[in-house]
């Protein structure tokens, strides 16, 4: 079970215009350690993540995405979100839904 003290710091979220789920890179406090990893996100997911952002008076400003054109006609959008100028988001573990596929080397 995660416990309050455990918490993500999160690094950079990626979505792509043909798909319906969103890479969340961060980094993963737990249980007295940290790790670096990816989660990826169903659009449902995503909502309840960005839902929890605004209740915590986080915005992200999605005018500022990098955007990359596939030859097949779509797009990646991309936001870095730990740049120096940003101030870091966190957010407690238990805030993500239990069932979020882990990508770690």
């Amino acid at each position: 079970m995660n416990t309050i003290f455990d918490s993500i710091l999160l690094n950079s979220l990626q979505m792509e215009s043909n798909s319906e789920e969103a890479i969340l890179g961060c980094t993963v406090y737990e249980n007295g350690e940290h790790y670096a990893t990816e989660m990826v996100l169903s659009a449902t997911a995503m909502n309840q993540l960005l839902n929890e952002l605004v209740c915590r008076e986080i915005e992200l400003d999605f005018e500022n995405w990098n955007e990359i054109k596939l030859p097949d006609g779509g797009s990646v959008f991309h936001m870095q979100l730990d740049s120096p100028e940003l101030k870091p988001v966190f957010l407690p573990l238990y805030v993500l839904p239990e069932r979020v596929r882990l990508l770690r080397a």
